[in-house]
């Protein structure tokens, strides 16, 4: 077995990053957090810590066995694959067949086929066998004019399903509720063309750390000075946002990078 696989199979036990098991048994809705219909969090892709975030909203939604769709941006043709590992038992085939998908392998590893994605589809995978009524829809199309357009559309469609809560892990441009000038006339942010959801638009900041980004070239950028610890941090969300299109901005002490799953 390669060391990348091992390294995936070590961090779909939790045991691959420090803090990263401790990470996953948060299930609290942060105070002062609205906890509205659907929740947009917008990120810095290729975090530990904003992931984390998600599996906590996610658990703490649904512990009043509200179902709770989780919409990520990954394209939608690894549906088939994420409905199957949900339903799966979690082992090693079931991680190999999940992880398969061409998303995860892409030549361009801009943060969203991280291994903090991969343990936070193992995290609802695990909330789902508890008896959650969990779902994940791959929400991004890949080779689409709008890609904007599409992730809107289907996050729209995720919330029609009856008494659910959707949270929706997009890239902070995707979720922001503002249209700028520097965006493209005819590609307008998801979080704007969902306005009439009013929806919950939080941004995910921290004044130091690191994220996995491409920025052009992918690999770790580092911010602000190093990160204190690799250990997810809990945050504080205040309402009020200096950057136009949020309703709130959700702040870490730090961020601390999470590389892909499969190395470029």
């Amino acid at each position: 077995m390669s060391r990348e696989w091992m390294t995936v199979l070590t961090m779909l036990l939790g045991l691959a990053w420090p803090g990263l098991a401790a990470a996953q048994a948060d299930c609290t809705w942060p105070a002062g957090m609205p906890m509205r219909a659907l929740v947009l969090v917008g990120e810095v892709h290729g975090t530990v810590e904003t992931p984390a975030l998600v599996g906590a909203l996610a658990c703490a939604a649904a512990a009043d066995t509200t179902p709770v769709t989780v919409a990520l941006e990954m394209d939608a043709a690894e549906q088939t694959r994420v409905d199957a590992y949900l339903a799966s038992a979690g082992t090693a085939s079931d991680r190999g067949a999940l992880l398969a998908g061409r998303f995860w392998s892409r030549r361009m590893q801009d943060g969203r086929s991280s291994v903090a994605m991969a343990a936070l589809i193992e995290r609802l995978r695990r909330l789902r066998r508890d008896g959650h009524a969990i779902e994940v829809v791959a929400v991004d199309s890949a080779g689409v004019a709008d890609r904007d357009a599409a992730m809107a559309a289907n996050i729209r469609r995720a919330t029609r399903r009856e008494g659910a809560r959707v949270i929706a892990l997009l890239g902070n441009r995707h979720a922001s509720q503002h249209k700028d000038g520097q965006n493209n006339p005819a590609n307008v942010p998801a979080g704007v063309l969902l306005a009439d959801l009013q929806p919950l638009s939080v941004r995910v900041e921290a004044t130091q750390g690191s994220a996995w980004v491409c920025a052009p070239a992918c690999g770790v950028l580092n911010f602000g000075g190093p990160a204190t610890a690799a250990v997810p941090q809990p945050g504080r969300y205040a309402a009020g946002s200096p950057r136009p299109g949020y309703d709130g901005i959700y702040t870490l002490a730090a961020l601390t990078a999470s590389p892909p799953v499969q190395m470029p």
